[in-house]
């Protein structure tokens, strides 16, 4: 990543913002169709909308010049700043039929406290120590149905092996830390 100057970077990041801003009152009408989830756990909002207008900013603008970069063959995320590694954690993956998608993105959806929607049975369980998705939910892919991202767990024994529905799961310690580090917008590689 390359580093700009405090100051450009701040008045190009105030621009951009602005742009999106404006960008997603104009796109409201568009993206109440097939291009946003619509179920009862992801309504459409604002923050969703917004994040959408937030995939058109050059990466050096977001953020903190930071990335989150999940290598999925070492079961491992690492947060990077400036090109240095500043959080490092195990992950759990998706399992064989469930595969995390590789390729490069970017957050999405942030929630504290989510609710949960069993991917095949469509059961849908409150926030609380029975939800599987712990305490936060960084979300970085939906296909508008459904949705994948870095979330926290209520089995913790199994991070570090590919039993997940298709999320990046994490210690609860780990994502609460990653949660207040990142911001939406946050580039997202994902390595096979």
């Amino acid at each position: 990543m390359t580093s700009q100057s405090p100051i450009k970077r701040c008045f190009m990041a105030l621009c951009y913002t602005a742009a999106g801003l404006l960008a997603t009152g104009a796109w409201q009408g568009y993206l109440t169709g097939a291009n946003v989830p619509n179920d009862s756990l992801f309504q459409s909002s604002g923050t969703l909308r917004l994040a959408f207008a937030l995939e058109h900013i050059p990466t050096a603008l977001t953020g903190r010049n930071q990335q989150i970069v999940i290598d999925l063959g070492q079961r491992r995320l690492e947060l990077y700043r400036e090109d240095e590694v500043i959080l490092s954690y195990d992950v759990a993956i998706g399992q064989d039929d469930w595969q995390t998608p590789a390729g490069n993105f970017i957050v999405r959806d942030m929630r504290q406290n989510p609710a949960w929607l069993h991917p095949i049975t469509q059961e849908p369980v409150g926030p609380g120590p029975d939800n599987p998705l712990g305490s936060r939910w960084i979300g970085f892919w939906t296909d508008g149905e459904h949705h994948i991202g870095l979330h926290g767990t209520n089995e913790e024994d199994l991070i570090g092996e590919a039993v997940s529905h298709g999320c990046v799961r994490m210690r609860e310690s780990d994502i609460q830390a990653l949660y207040t580090q990142i911001s939406l917008g946050t580039p997202v590689l994902v390595k096979p």
